[in-house]
């Protein structure tokens, strides 16, 4: 039924006059307030810009009202852009992110993955060492024989490369990933960016990891060659110049290709089934009676936590396969080009072969990921950067008849 016709039949005339006095007041208000934002929102990107020739009237009409009603008698005015629909846009505090806000999400990224890949280094040893060598059986008997002909110290090797090489990868995945995500779902447009919100994430997620790739390669590249031949070089600074020296820049991305083919598909499944997660256990709440806008940050930070070691799982599974063939060929210099290395490798191992150490690594893969959700997400909260309460949207002539009986 029509709004307009609802209120025609339960209101007297009087009433339907000071509405639609109301709001008319309101709109020249808008007018002048929207007047005044023309700079701001020419240079805003078109993606997301609000056409009014294209809108239905309902979305005209609509406006925003917190829980316990607006200042200055309940007129809020609408913003020249409309809010952003669902999880798919930009996690920010602020409806445009500003160059800061990204890098507060830089640094957050940075910090969470130095430091859970720093924590997880004994695990990723073990690792190593079953995908480089037949003589162990199992994680358990790995982790004790390095330790008994090597010494406790030994599962710390590569810990240098590890916490400078994730810094750097963390700050450019985290921070590109939330620019990105904004910018495909506003090239995407509202409508479509919501229905195809998952394919935005995995998008996302893979440009990203790229450009945190080339940051990561070297200090990776270093990190193996020290777990893989423990007499290589006594510290990280060593390991890089000779391997500088003796290789050059080849010698540092050789493992290029199998490392872009193991940390894009993970940072892809990463992102979009943390995202998937994180909306489903979001709407069981709700359907709890619990919804996101009333949840405190403890709790907020539990589901970051789940969904997490879910979404680490599912990465490890699918990037097992390059994570072998990288650690293979970052063990000896490389002769030929990558490419032909790297089928070469596939073929010797086998499938089988390809999936050796998942379990330990799904271990450590799903307990980094949640971690670093879980640090990234709190300190997203400090910065004051983490994702604001959903506001309720309703019409606003039916906001202002309500304000109009509350009056009388």
């Amino acid at each position: 039924m029509n709004l307009f016709g609802s209120l025609t039949s339960l209101s007297s005339v009087p009433l339907i006059d000071r509405v639609e006095s109301m709001r008319r007041q309101r709109q020249q208000r808008q007018q002048q307030q929207q007047q005044q934002r023309v700079e701001a929102v020419a240079l805003q990107p078109q993606g997301l810009a609000f056409h009014s020739e294209s809108a239905p009237v309902w979305m005209m009409q609509l406006r925003t009202v917190s829980a316990g009603g607006s200042r200055g008698g309940g007129d809020t005015a609408p913003s020249a852009t409309p809010p952003p629909v669902g999880k798919w846009a930009a996690a920010s505090a602020h409806e445009n992110p500003t160059l800061g806000t990204y890098l507060k999400f830089a640094l957050a990224g940075a910090i969470c993955c130095s430091a859970t890949h720093s924590a997880v280094v004994p695990i990723d040893v073990v690792k190593t060492r079953l995908q480089l060598s037949d003589r162990y059986h199992g994680m358990t008997h790995a982790a004790r024989t390095i330790v008994k002909e090597e010494g406790a110290g030994a599962l710390l090797t590569g810990l240098g490369p590890t916490t400078v090489g994730y810094f750097l990868q963390g700050w450019f995945k985290f921070g590109l990933y939330e620019y990105f995500k904004r910018l495909y779902s506003e090239m995407a447009g509202p409508e479509r960016a919501e229905r195809a919100r998952f394919g935005i994430w995995l998008a996302a997620g893979g440009t990203a990891e790229f450009f945190a790739d080339l940051a990561l390669c070297p200090m990776e590249a270093t990190r193996i060659r020290l777990v893989s031949k423990p007499d290589f070089a006594p510290s990280l600074s060593t390991a890089f110049t000779k391997i500088l020296t003796a290789e050059g820049l080849r010698g540092f991305y050789a493992g290029l290709l199998p490392i872009l083919l193991k940390q894009i598909p993970y940072t892809m499944a990463k992102f979009a089934v943390f995202e998937t997660s994180s909306e489903a256990i979001y709407r069981s709440l709700a359907a709890m009676g619990k919804p996101k806008s009333e949840l405190g940050d403890p709790t907020k930070l539990m589901v970051s936590l789940n969904s997490g070691i879910f979404a680490g799982l599912v990465a490890a599974v699918v990037s097992q396969p390059a994570d072998t063939v990288l650690s293979v060929i970052n063990k000896h210099q490389v002769s030929g080009s990558i490419a032909q290395a790297t089928v070469r490798i596939i073929r010797e191992l086998g499938f089988r072969g390809l999936f050796r150490g998942l379990g330990t690594r799904a271990i450590m893969v799903g307990s980094l990921t949640a971690g670093q959700f879980f640090i990234y997400d709190g300190i997203k909260q400090l910065f004051g950067v983490a994702p604001p309460a959903k506001k309720e949207e309703v019409p606003a002539i039916a906001a202002d008849f309500a304000a109009v009986q509350q009056s009388q």
